[in-house]
């Protein structure tokens, strides 16, 4: 009895992924900013969500009042609209803001293609 490799097929689709970075900037002409959070999310609207929520959590006294109504105004209106309106159209999307301090906390959204394989499940073949 001879044994024969299998050949294991995968099935493949190709999707659209929206690739989410959170960064500081400690200075504008220093290093290369810190990443603080990375993760690939499904749709747009997580990604937008997300930024929302992370802008909404930055503590108050470490941003300026005109900082607090910048980050509010994005958060709330016509800024998370056209980032939309970008992820929606394949194009990358972000928001920063200055903390007291001098550090810019960053956003960034990219939408990404993927390749996802799936395992083909095949029954045992009795021998």
């Amino acid at each position: 009895m001879h044994a024969h490799p299998r050949t294991r097929t995968h099935p493949t689709a190709i999707r659209t992924g929206y690739w989410f970075e959170a960064l500081c900037h400690a200075d504008a002409y220093d290093r290369p900013p810190d990443l603080l959070y990375r993760v690939m999310l499904d749709t747009p609207e997580h990604a937008v969500r997300l930024i929302r929520l992370q802008i909404r959590t930055t503590h108050p006294f470490a941003l300026t009042p005109d900082e607090v109504a910048r980050a509010l105004a994005w958060a709330d209106g016509g800024g998370r609209i056209q980032a939309l309106a970008a992820l929606h159209r394949g194009e990358p999307a972000g928001f920063s803001i200055a903390l007291r301090d001098g550090t810019r906390p960053e956003w960034r959204v990219r939408p990404v293609r993927t390749v996802v394989l799936t395992p083909n499940r095949c029954p045992r073949q009795a021998s």
